[in-house]
């Protein structure tokens, strides 16, 4: 007969495992919503003005494709639960391409519809898109370079190219979501009310997305301290 000492440590295993399952269901859902809601005004602002394109385009670059892109690595990522590390990691990258040539195209055609006449990249929304950016750039290089890791580990041990990786997508990400939680304005959205549920929405995407690299970062951490 199991004694409780036996029992707790597995129900509490459970507890967390569900709740992990749970958490990241609401997230998928969560920014479905959003990405569908932006999706929606965008629409409703016309499809004729570049700005539409801006909305949309970078919003589901960082909402949507970055953040599918962490959760793809998750362990408890329900729609990749199933699929081998080598898929996983295919995924990953797919969807780190498609959100950043998706924010990419965004900026640079609001960029294009300034003209010259004041620079976008002048207000608190301008200046975080374009750090993003940058981090996403050094991001997607540290990816590349992780490809050659086993080849350079002589020169550099791979788990600091991994780090190195992990750290700048989650900067990028995060500094990316705040420059779009600062065009959460009522005027755009409808009402104070939506803005608010909509920024509250977005905070909580960026925290679950994020579990999965976090317990990673931790674990190389460990790792590297043994």
């Amino acid at each position: 007969m199991a004694t409780n000492s036996q029992i707790k440590p597995n129900s509490s295993g459970k507890v967390v495992e569900y709740s992990e399952v749970l958490f990241n269901t609401i997230n998928h859902v969560l920014i479905g919503y959003v990405t569908i809601y932006w999706s929606y005004i965008s629409y409703m602002n016309g499809f004729g003005e570049i700005f539409s394109w801006h909305m949309l385009l970078c919003t589901s670059g960082y909402h949507f494709f970055m953040a599918e892109s962490f959760l793809t690595l998750y362990s408890a990522n329900s729609w990749t639960a199933m699929n081998s590390a080598e898929t996983k990691r295919i995924l990953h990258w797919a969807l780190q391409a498609i959100g950043f040539v998706a924010i990419f195209v965004g900026t640079g055609l609001e960029y294009y519809k300034k003209d010259g006449k004041h620079s976008h990249f002048g207000s608190p929304h301008g200046v975080t898109g374009l750090i993003s950016i940058v981090f996403i750039v050094l991001s997607m290089l540290n990816g590349v370079v992780g490809l050659y890791a086993m080849k350079i580990k002589h020169l550099i041990k791979p788990v600091y190219i991994k780090l190195g990786h992990y750290l700048t997508g989650i900067v990028a990400f995060v500094i990316g979501m705040v420059s779009l939680l600062l065009e959460y304005l009522p005027r755009r959205v409808g009402s104070v009310e939506n803005r608010n549920m909509l920024f509250s929405f977005s905070v909580i995407v960026i925290a679950l997305s994020l579990i999965g690299a976090f317990r990673t970062i931790y674990g190389q951490f460990r790792g590297m301290c043994r």
